[in-house]
């Protein structure tokens, strides 16, 4: 693979499509650790490019941006106490409400809470939360996914969704008073709480367009139980179109040479995709103003 730095983004679209690869360089020094494992060296180099291409995209200077995977121990060694990228790039729009969607097919789910541990994520769980989730899933369903009338259902926490505080009461004490507040305060209808070992297959088989997972393995379990080449994540609540891989590190296999590109290309591929969509809105909206009332 050939490279070669350029000084800005704009000097890397110029160049011809046969050319060496463009790259911008990174202030951050380059690495010096032995691959393979967490270093406070890649995660400053991480978290420097993933900022680096959110400003772009915000400037305008760039469409979208496609991420490959960042490692949370090289992040959190090199000082920075985030979650994930998620969060980086919620905080750099400035948004009050972001999320994460996973899809894989038919299969899409917003995770309600994400990169934490599974005591964390259940002492997270409250009415409030979960109403912001809710807000979220139908906005991205409209903006992203271009759904006028989304079929959107939140997953229960319990086991057959708490069989009626049989087996807890989470869904009648947070999960079915956060669907009727925000269906009393914001208009969004959302069916559940769904019994959640059921209502994968069901949105995987056409009834659902989104499902509103409660943490992170009840999100990605399903997801990866598919075709994890074609599987892909969207940042949404934010003007960012960000893409990426729905995998890890991979450090077992750094320059091994038997990691896989082929998700990460389709990943790419679905940003181009998404990207050409978004233009082609704006360019309607330009052609056909809307008239004032």
């Amino acid at each position: 693979m050939d490279l070669q730095a350029v000084a800005t983004a704009e000097e890397g679209f110029a160049l011809a499509e046969q050319a060496p690869i463009p790259v911008l360089e990174l202030e951050s020094a380059a690495p010096t650790d032995p691959p393979g494992s967490p270093s406070p060296q890649f995660g400053r180099c991480a978290v420097e490019a993933l900022l680096r291409a959110g400003e772009l995209c915000l400037q305008g200077r760039a469409d979208a941006m496609v991420t490959p995977p960042l490692n949370k121990k090289s992040m959190h060694l090199a000082g920075y106490n985030f979650e994930g990228q998620t969060q980086i790039l919620g905080e750099l729009c400035g948004s009050k409400r972001y999320g994460m969607l996973a899809c894989c097919g038919d299969l899409r789910i917003l995770v309600a809470t994400r990169h934490m541990s599974l005591r964390q994520a259940l002492d997270a769980l409250d009415v409030n939360l979960v109403v912001k989730q809710i807000r979220i899933a139908h906005e991205a369903a409209r903006r992203q996914l271009g759904l006028t009338s989304p079929r959107i259902v939140l997953a229960g926490l319990n086991p057959h969704a708490g069989e009626s505080g049989a087996f807890g009461d989470e869904e009648r004490r947070i999960l079915a008073p956060a669907i009727l507040k925000a269906r009393q305060e914001h208009g969004f209808d959302t069916a559940g709480p769904a019994v959640p070992d059921v209502v994968f297959r069901e949105a995987l088989e056409g009834r659902w367009d989104l499902v509103i997972a409660l943490y992170h393995d009840q999100a990605f379990i399903p997801l990866k139980l598919l075709d994890r080449r074609q599987s892909y994540t969207l940042f949404v609540g934010g003007p960012i179109l960000r893409v990426s891989p729905m995998h890890g590190t991979a450090y077992d296999v750094a320059r091994t040479g038997k990691a896989d590109a082929e998700p990460f290309a389709f990943a790419y591929a679905r940003a181009l995709e998404l990207a050409r969509t978004r233009h082609g809105s704006r360019d309607q909206a330009a052609a056909y103003p809307m008239q004032e009332q």
